[in-house]
């Protein structure tokens, strides 16, 4: 049976931050064809050393999907993280690489990975980014490198969605990896200073990050770590706090951050881009430890003010991150790569 025209066969590899099944769920509902290939992730986080052994055996995992990348089963591959990008070179449909923080963040100016990664990023039919922190450093590269926003689910991040709301006592969630370059000591500085003065508050902190030993051996008998969640059970975890601490050191709210402020949570973060949006969103915005503690006083002595922010913040995520606009404009993306 012939294809519609304008229905597009896509192919996504690497369901990174659950952004390719969202993509595809919405791209789905419009009518495309729509298959995500995850590679093997076994040895992705190990030592070096252990990574490099496990890497034949990661390469042979691929070897399914190569078949694939033709147009007789696919029009176009969406690639989530930049060294799966090596892909593409035997993609005999045009591909997107989508860069998301640390694939490309540092891998830039490392010799090896610069040559490697700008070959890839060069081939690729379309570079996007995840975060606006990101696109001068995929420019040096790929000058016409976009900013692509992450989808969030608003219908699913939702106030109360799964049932639950902030119990008491107030509670403060550390939404952010515990790793240096997320700024995990300036935001647990902050929140120790401010529950020095109100010893009754909860504090929840992700048990995830390579700092995380440090700060349990720190804090462990007065914050909560709070272990890895699956996904359909974030939005829970989010709505348990009255006010979500994210990154405050890269300047660009994340998925995380999104995904609170979807939930009309008053989110505490550092952004620097004013240029990336029409409007810049709706966080207290932080970089010390002062500042930190400072907006959680705020919050803290004026209930109905963070309930106002909250609300705000989830109103610019429908504006700019609902999955059924970005997926839109994703959308129209891919058919003006196709149609060049």
């Amino acid at each position: 049976m012939p294809r519609k025209e304008n229905l597009l066969r896509i192919l996504y590899i690497h369901n990174l931050n659950q952004a390719a099944r969202t993509f595809g769920k919405e791209l789905a509902r419009r009518g495309h064809t729509v298959t995500i290939y995850e590679p093997s992730l076994k040895g992705g986080s190990a030592p070096l050393p252990l990574k490099l052994a496990m890497m034949p055996g990661r390469i042979l995992d691929m070897r399914r999907v190569i078949s694939r990348l033709s147009s007789s089963y696919c029009d176009l591959v969406h690639i989530h993280w930049a060294s799966y990008g090596v892909l593409g070179l035997v993609c005999r449909v045009p591909f997107v690489v989508h860069c998301h923080g640390s694939d490309i963040r540092y891998r830039l100016q490392q010799p090896f990975f610069r040559e490697a990664l700008t070959f890839i990023l060069r081939r690729a039919a379309l570079v996007l980014c995840s975060t606006p922190d990101l696109l001068p450093i995929i420019q040096e590269v790929r000058p016409d490198a976009v900013f692509f926003p992450g989808p969030v689910d608003t219908e699913r991040f939702a106030p109360g969605a799964g049932g639950n709301e902030p119990a008491h006592p107030w509670t403060i969630l550390l939404f952010a990896r515990l790793d240096v370059i997320k700024g995990c000591e300036i935001a647990v500085q902050g929140i120790a200073r401010f529950v020095e003065r109100h010893p009754e508050v909860r504090v929840k902190l992700l048990d995830w990050g390579t700092e995380t030993e440090k700060y349990r051996r720190r804090y462990g008998e007065r914050f909560e770590f709070v272990p890895f969640v699956a996904p359909e059970l974030v939005q829970q975890l989010i709505c348990t706090a009255d006010v979500v601490v994210g990154q405050v050191f890269l300047g660009a709210i994340g998925l995380a951050e999104l995904q609170a402020m979807s939930c009309a949570r008053p989110v505490i973060a550092l952004f620097r881009y004013e240029d990336a949006y029409p409007a810049p969103p709706p966080v207290c915005r932080a970089a010390t430890a002062q500042n930190v503690d400072q907006h959680l006083e705020d919050l803290f002595q004026h209930p109905e003010a963070a309930v106002e922010l909250g609300q705000r913040a989830r109103r610019w995520v429908i504006d700019y991150h609902s999955h059924q606009d970005v997926a839109l404009k994703l959308e129209r993306l891919y058919q003006s790569i196709l149609s060049r």
